[in-house]
């Protein structure tokens, strides 16, 4: 009974749509032998199946063209590196993967193990847990292939949409507004494309950024699907082209890492830098968020707020604020760069480099044990940016 109350309170017409307007629910209903379609959260549902079918598209790709054509360019594909099982430091590394010296100390003697085979046990075991620059390589490809595909369509199709130069043609004759076949396979195949990320998102390289890449999807996902329902599509379909804008960029400069090509990742970084502080620093907030906080004012679409502007600028703020989390990252790596004259991941799990390890036996003992900062990992410089940015 209590859930059958907060049911129909949550979809009172009142939340949804503005006082001074006579809208509601069986406006955004397909009426027979009309031509206009409005958008059926039916028809979106497909999203999930395709979800699932894309990991399948993404499989072949990877394996029958992205893979050779790695291994021609030299991305390293070498296998991980293995430890001898001992239960005390497995249940060590579980509780804490980064050891301090007093932790180590105490661990030598309970395993009767040298602090140097300690460390360098640790050092495998979490190489263990690492993708491969290969596995990475496959990854960002997909994400190359999809964010590059989908910005193109999205430019060219509202490159001929009014509501595309003039936002506020978002809110002209709302909620009755016909969504197009180019609307509606976007929609469908971007939040398909979300679901994918979401079932592979415990396989895929898991970075530093973790909880705020499922806060992203999430958001991204709850936005999708409450303004296909409410036909806030021609705002949708703006948020979804001004994201996909920079990854492409970034895909591309993570791969010319693993392919250790420094001059192209020099330059799709840069680029990606100046595109992702137009598009998400700017468009994003001062012509996406214009048009949902301040202009449907400028019509008398309402005289007040209502519950579902709230809703929805909610979580279009929320994006926003992922946003200065990662330009701050993003400056982090400029500053790197300039410091160092490398580009390295802060977004990264992995405080080791990808050939650091490589031929390193558990009892090697050379002259670095004895520095103390061994203990988290003998660090070479890194000329690498194994993750990024995505929302």
């Amino acid at each position: 009974m209590a859930l059958t109350g907060f049911y129909d309170a949550f979809w009172e017409e009142s939340f949804w749509f503005p006082a001074n307007r006579s809208h509601g629910w069986k406006d955004l209903v397909n009426k027979p032998g009309s031509d206009m379609y409005l958008p059926d959260i039916k028809h979106l549902n497909w999203a999930f199946l395709l979800g699932i079918v894309l990991i399948g598209v993404r499989y072949l790709l990877e394996t029958l063209i992205v893979v050779p054509i790695a291994v021609r360019m030299g991305v390293s594909n070498k296998g991980k590196p293995s430890v001898t099982p001992n239960e005390t430091l497995e249940k060590a590394y579980k509780e804490k993967k980064t050891l301090k010296s007093e932790a180590v100390k105490g661990l030598a003697k309970q395993t009767d193990m040298s602090e140097r085979q300690v460390e360098i046990w640790f050092r495998k075991r979490k190489k263990m847990d690492m993708l491969t620059p290969m596995q990475k390589f496959r990854e960002c490809s997909w994400h190359l292939v999809f964010y590059t595909a989908f910005f193109v369509y999205g430019m060219i199709y509202l490159w001929q949409k009014p509501y595309f130069w003039k936002t506020i043609e978002c809110w002209r004759n709302w909620p009755v507004q016909d969504v197009t076949s180019d609307m509606y396979w976007h929609y469908l195949l971007e939040l398909g494309f979300y679901w994918s990320l979401v079932f592979t998102l415990f396989s895929d390289n898991k970075r530093k950024d973790f909880k705020e890449m499922i806060i992203h999807h999430f958001a991204t996902m709850v936005l999708m699907y409450f303004s296909w329902l409410l036909n806030f599509v021609r705002v949708g379909t703006l948020v979804l082209v001004v994201h996909d804008a920079a990854d492409t960029w970034l895909a591309l400069a993570k791969m010319s890492i693993y392919a250790k090509n420094k001059l192209a990742t020099d330059i799709f970084f840069g680029i990606f830098l100046v595109v992702w502080v137009i598009s998400r620093l700017f468009v994003y907030p001062f012509v996406v968020l214009y048009c949902t906080t301040v202009e449907p004012y400028t019509i008398k679409l309402m005289d007040t707020t209502f519950g579902a502007q709230w809703f929805f600028n909610f979580f279009l703020y929320l994006l926003l604020v992922l946003h200065f989390i990662w330009t701050y990252l993003i400056f982090r790596i400029v500053y790197r760069k300039m410091m160092k004259g490398n580009v390295e991941d802060v977004r990264s799990d992995s405080e080791d480099s990808d050939d650091e390890m490589e031929g390193e036996d558990d009892n090697d003992v050379d002259e670095h044990s004895k520095n103390n900062d061994v203990i988290n990992g003998y660090r070479k410089p890194v000329n690498g940016l194994n993750g990024g940015p995505r929302g």
